[in-house]
């Protein structure tokens, strides 16, 4: 088994990950980044719409641009090595067991330090048949029109609208599917109101104070039953 030793290790190489990456290799350190995806960037690969806040923080450009800016600044400093396809498997005492899946071989890393920068799990709503095929969280979507390009079906229902749920509803019809609405159990929209307003310029309503009670389909999704809710977000009988 091979071994290699390095001054940082840094596991997941989305934005954080970049970042961390990118401040140690500037103050000399030998660093080891990876990731378990195809390319670096983590949750910027899959946003097409441009960033707000100021210039320092990449405002107006877009998530997979940011990406891969922060690559092409990684390439430049020769103490940074960077894995894709590459998972770790176990940390112990003497040092962290990696798996790369492209050369198919597990090797043994000897780090000072491990930045464990992997992200967050999606938060999912709870309903009666919510495991059928066909029902994807918001990140699944992205990943699989933004970064593998293929549509994931043609006609959804988008439950919850904060900006992703919003983001998401606007790229699905760029793509060509068609949404028929945009569920929010809430009496306010969470999102901003500039991706909001794209929304509606389609035509596509937004249902305040409502939920999703359950997804209908044998095999896969063939439809949902929603209901509006009262000011205790309990469903409302006959709605």
């Amino acid at each position: 088994m091979k071994n290699k030793k390095v001054d940082f290790l840094v596991v997941g190489g989305g934005p954080a990950g970049l970042s961390a990456t990118l401040e140690a290799g500037k103050r000399g350190l030998r660093v080891l980044l990876v990731d378990e995806g195809i390319q670096l960037g983590g949750q910027l690969v899959k946003q097409t719409h441009k960033f707000f806040g100021h210039e320092g923080t990449y405002a107006s450009v877009r998530g997979f641009e940011i990406a891969k800016i922060l690559v092409k600044e990684l390439k430049k400093y020769k103490n940074i090595e960077a894995r894709t396809m590459t998972s770790v498997i176990g940390i112990y005492e003497d040092g962290v067991l990696a798996w790369d899946r492209k050369e198919n071989e597990v090797f043994r890393i000897e780090p000072e330090y491990t930045l464990i920068a992997t992200g967050a799990s999606e938060k999912y709503v709870t309903f009666e048949n919510n495991d059928l095929p066909g029902i994807y969280g918001a990140g699944a979507v992205q990943t699989l029109m933004n970064q593998f390009g293929v549509l994931p079906g043609e006609n959804f229902l988008i439950i919850g609208s904060g900006n992703i749920g919003l983001i998401v509803a606007y790229q699905l019809i760029q793509a060509g599917a068609s949404v028929k609405a945009i569920v929010e159990i809430a009496d306010k929209v969470g999102g901003y109101v500039v991706h909001l307003n794209k929304i509606r310029r389609l035509g596509v309503p937004v249902l305040l104070k409502h939920t999703i009670v359950r997804a209908l389909g044998d095999n896969r999704v063939e439809g949902a039953v929603i209901a509006e809710v009262d000011e205790s977000y309990n469903i409302i009988p006959g709605t």
